[in-house]
């Protein structure tokens, strides 16, 4: 069984960078979906960790793959996706990838969606949240091939 926290979107505030760390003490695996800001790589130490929209200065990949528990992750920022029917569209690069479950951020509101075998996890923004969202992250377990457990965490 692995324990992954997810966070998105803290543009510039790397102290809740360390703050999530410090809540999720037992994670197997930190993952940060983009718009970190951050001014050096240093600053992501011990993040998996994708470009987002404002991340102009590192060199960050757009996606990342990982295979946890037997489950497929695909790790992506999603500004690519628009705002309507997003799905639909993350389901192409999922079948890309060959992955079943996805981490992105961008919207800066929370959900965790399923259609068909895949799964979709947006931790929502630790800074600023939208749509009457609050600041949050996510966590989520995995074991033996499944998803056994997913939430959206307020801060």
């Amino acid at each position: 069984m692995k324990k992954l926290v997810i966070m998105s979107d803290n543009h510039g505030d790397m102290n809740i960078m360390s703050d999530i760390r410090v809540l999720e003490p037992d994670a197997d695996l930190y993952i940060h979906c983009g718009d970190s800001e951050a001014t050096h790589k240093m600053q992501l130490e011990g993040f998996v960790c994708v470009a987002g929209n404002n991340d102009w200065g590192l060199d960050l990949p757009r996606f990342a793959k990982l295979k946890v528990e037997g489950v497929s992750i695909l790790i992506t920022h999603g500004q690519f996706y628009g705002y309507f029917d997003r799905e639909k569209h993350m389901i192409k690069d999922l079948k890309k990838h060959g992955c079943t479950l996805m981490f992105s951020g961008h919207t800066h509101m929370p959900s965790i969606k399923s259609e068909g075998k895949y799964t979709f996890i947006n931790p929502g923004s630790t800074s600023w949240p939208r749509g009457g969202s609050k600041r949050s992250y996510a966590v989520v377990t995995l074991d033996d091939g499944q998803i056994t457990s997913a939430e959206i965490k307020e801060l």
